[in-house]
């Protein structure tokens, strides 16, 4: 790959990357062969971190299968810079390694690593792994454009990876809704039919007195209702998971045909055709159930006797099916349904023919245009003349992308809300009402602003395009409970509509708070302390506050991952250090005072005390350690030696 001339080239070519239509892992290694070119390193890696077990793996390489670094490589951790990059949670960058105080790092002796550049990679919170690169040779010092530059890749592939797992989640949802789909639309159709049955028995034994005639009928108008609906239900499912192909289709006789039905159906209806000779266009098979959806709903909702009149004819490039009835006219919400697809109650079971005949005409590159006046209400079916061959596969994918994202959403834990360029909420799952304290529906047209307690506008909440970052707000309920809601931003999902992704984090706020409390009291403690990982090899220290620094002579990232004996030397009694480490195996209480060295090479006296603690479920080892060399009865003497 070329190396980019200057940074915003090398920007343009990652996003055109990114863009393509391919596997994750061929965008990602085509990403980091980017940035080796750009950054003028070895190698490039993506890599999953797992803190607990100490695993390294390398998901993606640049290198070869035989080379130093191969795809799915597997390492410890704590033998490799990307450990100091997770724990610091921040990107890290060294030029010259053997130049440098990570020399004696683990990973310098066994990787040979001279060059590292690693930005960390956090989902859902918590790091996870790395994006790195690195060079068997030191070179210069990275430039900011350098950092910049890795750093949006980092970004970009943290992006990648969070929709690869949304992907595989709505995949898994999508086998679900299958499932339940089926046999919820089953089990509705046998209980219903149960319940018919019993009816009609009970409506037997009735005396026959006219009210309770009257009752049974309504009974038996709605649960036929509900019948028709499954039935319905069906149907749609069929017509939208069917591949099919466009054949020639006369559209004159097919209505002709389609109204000699409707007028068998509705006897009191006075339905005519008008067309001029036969027209002929490619349509699907399911064009035919799009037209008697819509001659249906005219002969039965546009009145007792109603007269329809539908009239068929060429326009350029294009077929027009026109339906006018003389009926009281389509409802708001039932012409939203056949302008736009758009979702509403399904009114005496119409509103899903409607939405039927939509995505129907919509497959076919065409749209339904209906007007209600006073006198009626016109329906026009327009599809092309000359469409392309075959209906696009994308299309139920779709259609089934849709039911599976919803599925999805509903059954998400975080709050996930869809609100306008005005901050209008239009979309909100269950989570969100469990949030925010009401039921979804009743956080619909509300302002997203007036859910939190603090003073923040909608440009602020989407000012940065970054949905990997997140922020916290804070938010108070329809009780009047304070929470500090964590979210994450993204605008223009679709156009003029901005996705808030959000969840309660104000139990681990106050734990965080909590510890940042104890810990600057420990940092400002007077002496020494330290605290070590009991439950991993040799104890390596975690923690080390300024007292232990200043004492010691060491900075924190000098201590941290070592034991502590690397303080003592030649001249430390071997009994003490025995009592200390008996102290620590039984996990008790233990204190000595021992002769350790400072990092400038001068002995002091250490009364150190180490006792086994708890904390968080960690097992931990706290030590104190204070200088006693002014109280030995033995002074040191200048060099360091015990007179």
């Amino acid at each position: 790959m070329t190396a980019p001339d200057d940074m915003l080239a090398a920007q343009q070519q990652l996003t055109e990357i990114l863009r393509r239509d391919c596997p994750f892992d061929q965008k990602a290694r085509d990403a980091l062969q980017l940035g080796v070119s750009y950054l003028g390193v070895d190698n490039g890696h993506l890599t999953r971190i797992d803190t607990a077990t100490n695993d390294w793996q390398a998901m993606v390489s640049t290198d070869d299968a035989d080379g130093h670094t191969p795809p799915e490589l597997e390492l410890d951790l704590r033998e490799t810079y990307c450990r100091r990059t997770i724990e610091a949670a921040e990107q890290l960058a060294v030029p010259d390694i053997s130049a440098s105080e990570w020399a004696d790092d683990p990973a310098h002796q066994t990787r040979e690593l001279d060059c590292y550049l690693g930005t960390p990679i956090v989902l859902d919170g918590d790091p996870c792994g790395t994006v790195c690169f690195v060079a068997a040779t030191g070179r210069e010092p990275f430039t900011d454009a350098d950092r910049q530059f890795a750093d949006l890749l980092a970004c970009l592939l943290e992006r990648e990876l969070e929709r690869e797992t949304v992907a595989t989640a709505l995949t898994n949802q999508t086998t679900l809704a299958t499932v339940l789909n089926r046999v919820l639309r089953h089990n509705l159709r046998n209980e219903m039919s149960v319940i018919r049955g019993f009816t009609q028995l009970m409506a037997a034994e009735l005396d026959a007195d006219r009210t309770d005639t009257d009752h049974a009928e309504t009974v038996f108008e709605h649960i036929d209702d509900l019948l028709g609906l499954s039935e319905k239900a069906r149907e749609l499912e069929r017509i939208v998971t069917t591949d099919a192909d466009r054949t020639a289709t006369d559209i004159v006789a097919l209505v002709e045909r389609l109204v000699d039905d409707v007028a068998a159906d509705y006897s009191d209806a006075s339905i005519s055709v008008v067309a001029d000779g036969s027209v002929t266009t490619a349509v699907l098979p399911s064009f035919e159930r799009a037209l008697r959806e819509l001659l249906d709903n005219a002969a039965k909702h546009a009145g007792s006797a109603p007269t329809i009149a539908v009239t068929v004819e060429t326009v350029p490039d294009a077929v027009e099916i026109e339906i006018v009835d003389d009926g009281p006219g389509l409802s708001e919400q039932e012409i939203d349904v056949l302008d736009t697809g758009t979702e509403t109650p399904f009114t005496h079971g119409s509103g899903l023919g409607l939405w039927l005949a939509h995505w129907i005409v919509s497959s076919h590159e065409g749209m339904i245009d209906a007007v209600a006046t006073d006198s009626g209400t016109v329906m026009t079916v327009s599809v092309p003349r000359k469409p392309a061959v075959g209906i696009s596969p994308e299309l139920p994918e779709l259609t089934r992308a849709h039911d599976t994202y919803r599925a999805a959403v509903e059954g998400a834990r975080d709050a996930i809300i869809v609100v306008t360029d005005a901050g209008r909420i239009v979309e909100a799952n269950p989570a969100a009402g469990e949030l925010f304290g009401v039921d979804p529906t009743d956080l619909r047209g509300r302002g997203i602003t007036e859910l939190f307690s603090e003073s923040i506008t909608v440009a602020e909440i989407w000012a940065d395009a970054d949905p990997s970052e997140r922020a916290t707000v804070t938010a108070v309920d329809e009780a009047g409970t304070e929470r500090v809601i964590e979210y994450s931003a993204t605008p223009e999902i679709v156009a003029d509509h901005h996705l808030f992704v959000g969840r309660d984090v104000t139990e681990r706020v106050a734990r965080e708070a909590e510890l940042s409390r104890k810990t600057q009291a420990m940092d400002a403690a007077p002496i020494g302390i330290i605290l070590a990982d009991h439950t991993a090899e040799d104890n390596p220290i975690v923690y080390a506050n300024t007292a232990f620094c200043e004492l010691t002579g060491y900075e924190e990232r000098e201590v941290l991952g070592r034991n502590c004996r690397f303080l003592q030397t030649d001249e430390t009694d071997p009994d003490h250090i025995r009592r200390l480490r008996e102290g620590i195996d039984a996990a008790e209480t233990v204190s000595v005072t021992i002769r350790n060295r400072r990092k400038d090479g001068t002995l002091f006296w250490n009364h150190v005390t180490v006792a086994p603690v708890e904390a968080g479920g960690e097992q931990l080892l706290v030590g104190f350690q204070e200088d006693v060399t002014g109280r030995i009865d033995r002074p040191l003497s200048p060099d360091g030696a015990a007179n």
